[in-house]
């Protein structure tokens, strides 16, 4: 009985596998929350290869690869501290290729819960040298 119980388990994971890895990855954009996106900025380079979706209500950050060039993008936040300083939050990069997005929000908590009435400094750039890499910035009112 365990040998058949093992076998079927075994079956259903190289299935269950096999099905992930012939899965195609969605368009690289994410869909935006019931107000829409407040902000959208890519990289610099001349396809951008990563698109950062701000919305300000919930402070959801969702970061996608929009281009096969063999970089990750990467998005990092910060927030500005009372002597006019920008304190990192967190960083977060779409690995997977083109297609790939990853999300925080403020429902996660801790570094996610942006402070209200605050510049938040959004810097976006591919790989890990920092190529094509552009800051911009937004008042946190939301």
């Amino acid at each position: 009985m365990r040998h058949k119980i093992a076998a079927l388990a075994a079956t259903t994971a190289f299935l269950a596998g096999g099905a992930l890895a012939t899965a195609t990855s969605a368009s690289a954009t994410v869909d935006p929350p019931s107000g829409g996106w407040d902000h959208t900025w890519t990289t610099t380079d001349s396809t951008p290869g990563g698109t950062v979706y701000i919305a300000e209500y919930g402070d959801i950050v969702s970061l996608c690869d929009t281009d096969a060039d063999g970089y990750a993008p990467r998005v990092q936040i910060a927030s500005q501290d009372g002597s006019g300083a920008y304190d990192i939050r967190y960083t977060l990069t779409a690995s997977g290729g083109e297609g790939a997005c990853v999300s925080a929000r403020a429902s996660q908590g801790g570094v996610y819960d942006l402070p209200e009435n605050t510049e938040i400094g959004v810097t976006i750039w591919l790989g890990p040298n920092r190529d094509y890499q552009a800051t911009h910035y937004y008042l946190n009112d939301n």
